[in-house]
């Protein structure tokens, strides 16, 4: 890895002589796989890429919870900023641990050595360029310096940072005084910020609780059992009570409302959200989704198209882009959204799935196949992928590949009513009728409203001779999509 911080290489010069900088404090967090380990080395380039893919999903979207000013992922780290230094430093401890979990639960990382993180916090001035979605500053500097003092799994920071959290609510030892590169200072005390001490937070009365301790306890439940409960709901609240203008409370608390099925209440606090803080690509992408979920699709293109302006890496607003454009047809346009968000985060199954089945749309199998391998590569218990890539070998006639991703699916998922039928059908189809039958009946057993499975079903009665049954079936068709002309004809008497 360099040995310089790249972000904070960038100068207004490079902007043009009329970039203005924009001035302001915040708390900004740089984290760092250790790549200089042993472990690395020995990694293959397929476990490098999962590594960094997986980590970077993982570390945006806490970062997001935690109300992140912006990100920022270069070859030399991970920055992020925000407003407050609790929120900060909650998040490194929260980032730690997650890593940990993830690392030894995901197929391509549990695998391979663990590659710890090392985190590095600072506040102090950093400046905006006004026309970029870029920062500059020596708040960024120093804390690249401190993550490049930390030790493998851990939260360092700097005494500036201490100075503004909730002291009492966090233990920390002593990590020694260290000459940071570019500092102005000859010398500076490192702190090792160890765990957020729950048993003080719980002690408080509430009275006594600020807006953003409010906040931070609800971010708290995310990931827990706790998540999307009433104790989550109540923290958001109190923390609008306290201070009504609080964006990144209004944007949690409208996820937690959506998901419980509060549509119109989540999108008022999306609308209050960006009203505080518009530049705020998260919030504008946590409202596409809903505005796309009501099928308001204009306002959703809006917002996608917003996040994407403010942050041009989005990972999920590309994929969920792209994904809306497919709906609409415009398919061009979403090959685009699918490409970039494949070369930002190559190791995710479902975008790859997602493509293929656009592939398959635009007629180019080959390609498609390829993605629909791709992705039950990284995932192999992937139901919607087998199913999705049956269909394909179907459509590319090698019905006996399809019957084996069939069966896989249902070996995942022994009651996927679909997979039942489309199996059913092959196997009737070169003549192995009995099997046909028993999925045939497990189709309908599952969903007895199914059209198509009635009509398949009736079809393999009649070739056996067991016209009474196979009429039963043609008529349950008809009723249940009297619109289809070949259900109707089905019972119709031969002219």
């Amino acid at each position: 890895m360099a040995s310089d911080c790249a972000v904070a290489a960038v100068t207004a010069a490079d902007f043009g002589k009329k970039a203005r900088l924009m001035k302001r404090y915040a708390t900004a967090v740089f984290s760092d796989l250790e790549q200089h380990s042993t472990a690395w080395s020995r990694a293959s380039r397929n476990e490098m890429v999962a590594y960094i893919s997986t980590y970077r999903h993982l570390a945006e979207s806490l970062a997001s919870q935690y109300g992140c000013l912006h990100t920022n992922f270069t070859g030399d780290g991970h920055l992020f900023l925000f407003d407050s230094a609790d929120a900060a430093v909650q998040f490194g401890l929260k980032l730690i641990n997650a890593w940990q979990v993830r690392a030894m639960t995901v197929a391509d990382l549990a695998a391979a050595p663990h590659t710890p993180l090392r985190i590095g916090c600072h506040f102090g001035e950093c400046l905006q360029l006004d026309h970029g979605n870029a920062w500059i500053g020596r708040a960024l500097n120093i804390a690249k310096r401190v993550e490049d003092a930390a030790e493998p799994d851990s939260v360092h920071v700097t005494e500036s940072v201490l100075e503004l959290v909730d002291l009492p609510l966090y233990r920390f030892d002593d990590a020694g005084s260290h000459a940071l590169k570019g500092d102005h200072l000859p010398r500076r005390n490192i702190y090792r910020v160890t765990m957020l001490d729950q048993a003080v937070l719980t002690a408080r009365p509430d009275e006594d609780l600020t807006p953003e301790v409010w906040f931070l306890k609800g971010v708290a439940l995310i990931g827990t059992g706790g998540e999307n409960s009433r104790q989550e709901e109540e923290s958001y609240r109190q923390a609008l009570r306290l201070r009504p203008r609080y964006a990144e409370a209004h944007n949690n608390l409208a996820i937690l409302l959506r998901a419980s099925g509060r549509v119109e209440e989540a999108a008022q606090h999306y609308r209050e959200a960006l009203r505080s803080r518009p530049d705020h690509p998260e919030t504008h992408y946590n409202f596409a989704i809903l505005k796309e979920a009501t099928g308001d699709m204009a306002e959703a293109s809006e917002h996608f198209r917003k996040a994407l302006h403010l942050r041009s890496d989005y990972v999920d607003a590309h994929h969920s882009y792209a994904n809306l454009l497919k709906a609409r047809g415009d398919l061009a346009a979403a090959k685009e959204h699918y490409t970039e968000a494949l070369k930002l985060r190559p190791t995710d199954p479902e975008i790859h799935n997602n493509y293929a089945i656009l592939l398959e749309d635009m007629g180019a199998l080959q390609s498609a196949e390829e993605h629909y391998r791709e992705a039950l590569r990284i995932w192999p218990q992937y139901l919607e992928a087998h199913y999705n890539f049956a269909l394909l070998l179907e459509n590319k006639g090698e019905p006996e590949q399809a019957e084996d991703q069939y069966l896989e699916a249902l070996r995942i998922w022994p009651n996927y009513p679909e997979a039942h039928n489309n199996l059913a059908v092959l196997q009737h189809m070169r003549g192995d009728l009995d099997e046909a039958k028993t999925h045939y009946a497990e189709a309908l057993r599952l969903r007895p409203d199914d059209p198509e499975a009635h009509y398949n079903y009736a079809l393999l009665l009649k070739s056996q001779g067991k016209l009474p049954e196979a009429e039963a079936h043609f008529r349950a068709a008809h009723e249940l999509a009297p619109e289809v002309s070949v259900f109707r004809s089905a019972i119709e008497p031969p002219s």
